[in-house]
């Protein structure tokens, strides 16, 4: 029924314990062989990459043309690309007034113009190929709820939101469809310092219906979903996996 038997792709941001990791592990269990794409975690993106029968990839996505290349080396490792999971990001936290340009543009190099160059690479790989494809696009919710602090990494996934769109109206009719991804809380190496923070953990319940903070294979599920036969008929929307953290408006 998911149809991904035999697919390939391409997972970023795999390298530590987190979304892209669930991710690639999710995928694999359909039955894709996925590239697996790390930062500087060369073991760990090995002996992943060896756990879904492909390969593992190093750039720094911070790195003008370094986005570009990575479908390219994939779709060369794998014999072809069907999939493709943007997920790699950077977090900063800084207020407006200590926020610097350097900071922001280099948050909206990883967040933002990877994606977009990620995107355009596969899809015109999957073009080629004339079979169709999928792009999923991790954003956050932050696209659509602002916190101090987040200037540069929220306009980042605000950002996503648009183009998700804009791709998948250029998109459709060649059977590529282009969706995001709007976790909430996820546990993860991005906030692993305030998993032991009971005061923390707290207040981030208390903005949480489903009264519980969210895991790496919360978000996985949703990779599969829209990577999968099931979302044939999905395209341009982001989908958000929060436990109804977005459901609280502005208190969030």
């Amino acid at each position: 029924m998911l149809g991904l038997e035999g697919k390939r792709a391409l997972v970023t941001g795999a390298g530590t314990a987190g979304i892209g990791a669930a991710a690639a592990r999710a995928l694999a269990a359909a039955g894709v062989r996925v590239a697996v794409h790390h930062l500087a975690q060369p073991e760990a993106a090995a002996a992943l990459a060896a756990e879904c029968g492909g390969v593992a990839l190093q750039a720094d996505l911070a790195e003008p043309g370094a986005a570009a290349r990575l479908p390219h080396e994939a779709a060369a490792a794998l014999g072809g690309l069907d999939i493709l999971v943007a997920n790699a990001a950077v977090l900063l936290r800084k207020p407006l007034a200590d926020t610097t340009e350097a900071e922001f543009s280099r948050v909206h190099q990883v967040n933002l113009v990877a994606p977009f160059a990620l995107a355009r690479e596969a899809a015109g790989i999957m073009r080629a190929a004339g079979t169709g494809g999928r792009i999923v696009i991790t954003s956050s919710v932050n696209q659509w709820m602002p916190n101090p602090g987040l200037v540069a990494y929220g306009s980042a996934k605000a950002g996503i939101g648009g183009l998700v769109r804009q791709l998948a109206l250029e998109l459709a009719a060649e059977g590529i469809t282009v969706n995001g991804i709007a976790p909430g809380t996820i546990l993860t190496e991005i906030n692993r310092a305030r998993h032991d923070d009971p005061d923390w953990i707290a207040a981030k319940l208390a903005l949480i219906p489903a009264n519980r903070l969210g895991r790496p294979e919360d978000v996985a599920g949703a990779v599969v979903f829209l990577a999968s036969a099931l979302a044939s008929y999905v395209t341009g929307t982001t989908l958000t996996v929060d436990g109804g953290l977005s459901l609280m408006g502005s208190r969030a």
